[in-house]
């Protein structure tokens, strides 16, 4: 601490000077005048050490004149306070510059406690104690270090301000130092003297509001440097402060409301504290009610003080309610709002959170005024890039549009262009927040505004706007929209809706989120159209196209899948049909519309997918729309077309195939896919891809035998074409195919008893018996079963000499095979060549009796 420079000490008769703001003072002559009383006789001496060079004389007079209430008690409070305004106060100003802290704490407190017995005021002393004080603490910076006497020293101008009357013109001329000591002490980094500084305010506001408004600047620019401090206490007193100190008004008021004001007070609504937040809504009504002064900043002041109807407390949502009501009130009488309220009645009815009724009448008419200026800054927070920021912009949007109401429309556009930047936000909580605000634009605005806007967006019909992106953007603001409307609102309007879902551009688009919307969008719209869905069959039918192209062409463990099923469930349900007859109804529409102009489709083709899942889920409609569906799969069957398209058809067909419900219809047409569509395919062709070709192929051929869809005249037709192509396939280098090939001339030859010519016989035998020297045990045994049968498919005499000679020999050779299986399945063989050649059969068995490693089977054939 520097040396003070306020004290000269010398002689009793030398003079004091008083820190230069009060005239010297002879103690001497005083001494004599306080002689005259008790009180001068007890506290002379005491008054004298005040000015003793002596830190610790001048302690010991502080201390004994300190003790205030004692003294009180002993000489009475008149008496006292008396003789503290005429030969004290001056001595006891100068302790407030005393080198040593603890005087200076001790001037202060003591001066402090004859302040709240009244005694400061009259004479010039408020004046002198604010000089003192703003010599302390009112510059920066501060010449007093002790931050608890700084606090003292606020709470003694508190008392002072308290004391002063508002009309006391020679104290007036003071509050340019108040002012200036409370800007200074608004940045003590002592917390509790921001906050005492704050209190003071509030009493210098409320009494000489002229002066405030001078100083206006001076004070509101350190006061919002507050509102970011880190105890919510000091955040909240600030607000306090605030909210009196700015309806003083200034001449720089719009410059500061502009720099100062406002850019600090929109970071309060996201204050972590409810009451800093609650208190900012009560400021911003304050200043709200002093409509004069304000009129410039009402739109900028409303969207803070709405903040709160959009808070997560329930607390300050209550509190601003019940603010709002009183501010309608006002705004209800204000010449701006003469205009009637032309709001339709019936909305009177409408509940919308916060409000447990509709809006007031003021509140309403003072946003319609403002929407205009309103919405521009709000939208463009929807888009900012802090998550804060535009989970409150569309908090405080949603609130401005329901007191709005109708009058939104005019605006309309601008807010589904700002909202669509958000709509698909990556935190869950913006999402929530347009999605309760786009409810409020469904419920009140336009609906022909609406669809004309987003239904455009998204069918990609708008310039620059056909990507999934877009498109995207436009199923989910109209989920929104659509949530929030009534079912009489929607259903007028359900034709344009239908046929923008089934737009090609949207029903074929391949992107996830932009799937899992639509399924969403068109499964809502299923329950809300319900009603009508039965008289209208082309609404029903875009909505079956939609929800069978979202459910073929996304996963079927995705929301979309899921979504889309029980929408398509729900669509049955509305049209009085379980879902076997919604395919029944659709089905064969649906494919001629796809199928027109006999389009031929590749595998990633969106009508191929479609086609596909609707052929596998059909069930009975497939077989119902099977004069539909045939001429699609012989077009794509053709070995012309590309590979992968005619394996994806050939699984399709064998799926088609194996199903019960959809089978028995291809009966009249099974020579027709056997010859034209099948058998063309297992047309043997170097590469892996034919290979599976063939090999699915081949389980169409054996999947139509068994389940006894080619009648007799089929098989008689195709036969011709099959033999040669299945006698080819038989060295075909997958074992899979081998089998499958010996299973599906097994069938054949079952269902064609006796019926195989010579020449046939001749062209087969040899082929069949090379199986059972196949690698694949499978294969052999598959062989050895077929044979059975291809011994019973042509008469005896055809396999009379070489053949049945040839054939036996081969038999015994595999009769001794390692495999106990393959033996049985040769032995049923032997035993079925005895009703052909029994004598021939009983001398090859006689010869190979000692050959083999067991004579059992040949002693079998024998008996």
């Amino acid at each position: 601490m520097p040396p003070c420079t306020c004290f000269k000490y010398g002689s009793a008769e030398s003079s004091v000077a008083i820190c230069g703001f009060l005239d010297p003072i002879d103690l001497r002559r005083s001494g004599d005048r306080m002689e005259t009383s008790d009180v001068g006789k007890w506290l002379q001496r005491d008054v004298n050490c005040l000015a003793d060079p002596q830190r610790s004389v001048r302690k010991r007079s502080l201390e004994k004149l300190s003790m205030v209430a004692e003294l009180a008690a002993k000489f009475g409070q008149g008496h006292l306070v008396s003789f503290f305004q005429s030969h004290l106060f001056e001595p006891l100003v100068r302790c407030f510059a005393d080198p040593i802290e603890k005087n200076r704490e001790l001037g202060i407190r003591t001066c402090t406690e004859y302040a709240k017995l009244g005694a400061i005021a009259g004479d010039g002393r408020e004046k002198a104690l604010v000089v003192a004080i703003h010599a302390r603490i009112g510059k920066a910076p501060f010449p007093e270090g002790a931050e608890e006497l700084r606090l003292q020293l606020l709470d003694l101008l508190a008392l002072v301000l308290h004391g002063a009357m508002p009309d006391d013109s020679t104290f007036t001329t003071s509050i340019g130092d108040v002012m200036e000591t409370l800007a200074k002490t608004a940045t003590d980094p002592f917390p509790d003297a921001k906050k005492a500084c704050c209190d003071a305010i509030l009493v210098l506001a409320a009494k000489w509001p002229a002066q405030v408004k001078m100083h206006l600047a001076t004070l509101a620019r350190p006061l919002t440097m507050n509102l970011s401090h880190q105890h919510a206490r000091i955040r909240l007193c600030t607000l306090q402060a605030l909210e009196v100190v700015v309806p003083c008004g200034s001449t720089t008021l719009p410059e500061l409301m502009k720099d100062v004001l406002l850019p600090n007070l929109s970071r309060v609504m996201f204050d972590r504290s409810a009451a800093v937040r609650k208190q900012l809504v009560q400021a911003m009504a304050t200043w709200c009610l002093r409509i004069d002064e304000l009129r410039a900043f009402e739109a900028a002041l409303l969207p803070l003080f709405l903040s709160g109807l959009a808070d997560e407390s329930p607390e300050v949502q209550s509190h601003s309610l019940v603010l709002l009501g009183q501010l309608s009130t006002l705004w209800v009488s204000d010449p701006l709002h003469a205009e009637h309220d032309d709001v339709d009645e019936s909305m009177a009815a409408v509940v919308t959170p916060p409000f447990t009724a509709r809006p007031p009448l003021g509140a309403r008419l003072v946003t319609r005024r403002l929407l205009a200026q309103l919405l521009p800054s709000l939208l463009d927070q929807c888009a900012d890039w802090t998550v804060q920021t535009r989970e409150k912009a569309t908090s405080i949007l949603r609130v401005v549009l329901v007191l709005a109401e109708d009058a939104a429309d005019a605006h309309v556009a601008a807010i589904l262009a700002a909202l669509a930047k958000t709509c698909r936000d990556d935190e869950p909580v913006v999402v929530t927040s347009v999605q309760s605000a786009m409810a409020v634009v469904g419920h009140f605005a336009n609906p022909d505004l609406i669809f004309s806007s987003l239904l455009p967006l998204a069918a990609g019909r708008l310039p620059g706007q056909d990507t999934s992106h877009h498109r995207t953007n436009g199923l989910v603001l109209l989920s929104m929209a659509i949530a929030g409307m009534a079912q009489p609102t929607i259903l007028p309007h359900m034709e344009r809706i239908t046929e923008a879902l089934a737009d090609a551009g949207l029903r074929e688009a391949d992107a996830p989120e932009l799937q899992e919307k639509l399924s969403l969008l068109t499964a809502t719209i299923v329950t809300t159209g319900a009603p009508l869905l039965a008289t209208h069959d082309s609404w029903g039918f875009r909505l079956f196209w939609v929800l069978s192209q979202m459910i073929a062409s996304t996963p079927e463990d995705s929301t979309a899948f899921d979504t889309a099923t029980n929408g398509l469930l729900a669509l049955a349900t509305a049209l009085q049909l379980d879902v076997p007859g919604l395919y029944l109804r659709f089905l064969s529409p649906l494919v001629e519309t796809i199928s027109a102009k006999n389009a031929v489709w590749s595998k990633a083709s969106p009508h191929r997918v479609l086609f596909d899942s609707l052929a596998r889920r059909g069930g009975k409609a497939c077989g119902a729309a099977l004069p539909v569906l045939l001429p699609v799969l012989l077009r794509h069957l053709d070995p012309a077309r590309d590979a992968d398209v005619r394996l994806a058809f050939l699984a399709l067909l064998e799926t088609m195939l194996g199903n019960p419900e959809m089978a028995p219809a291809f009966q009249p047409f099974a020579s027709t896919l056997l010859v034209k569509a099948i058998t063309p395919n297992i047309v043997w062709q170097g590469g892996k891809v034919a290979a599976t070709i063939r090999k699915v192929a081949m389980a169409c051929t054996y999947t139509l035998l068994r389940q006894g869809l080619a009648t007799t005249p089929c098989l008689f037709e195709a036969a011709p074409v099959m033999l040669p192509v299945l006698k080819a396939a038989l060295d075909d280098g997958d074992a899979k195919t081998r089998q499958l090939v010996c299973l599906a001339l097994q069938f054949l030859f079952v269902a064609l008893p006796n019926a195989l010519g010579q020449e046939p016989v001749a062209q087969l035998y040899h082929d069949l018996l090379k199986r059972l020297d196949d690698s694949n045990d499978l294969v052999r045994k598959a062989a050895c079963a077929t044979f059975v049968e291809f011994l019973r498919a042509a008469p005896t005499a055809h396999f009379q000499g070489t053949i049945i000679d040839y054939s036996m020999d081969a038999l015994f050779v595999h009769l001794d095979d390692n495999d106990s299986e393959v033996q049985a399945a040769v032995f049923a063989v032997l035993l079925e060549t005895k009703r052909i050649d029994a004598t021939r059969l009983r001398q090859k068995a006689n010869e190979n009796r000692s050959r083999l490693r067991s004579p059992f089977y040949c002693d079998q054939l024998l008996l």
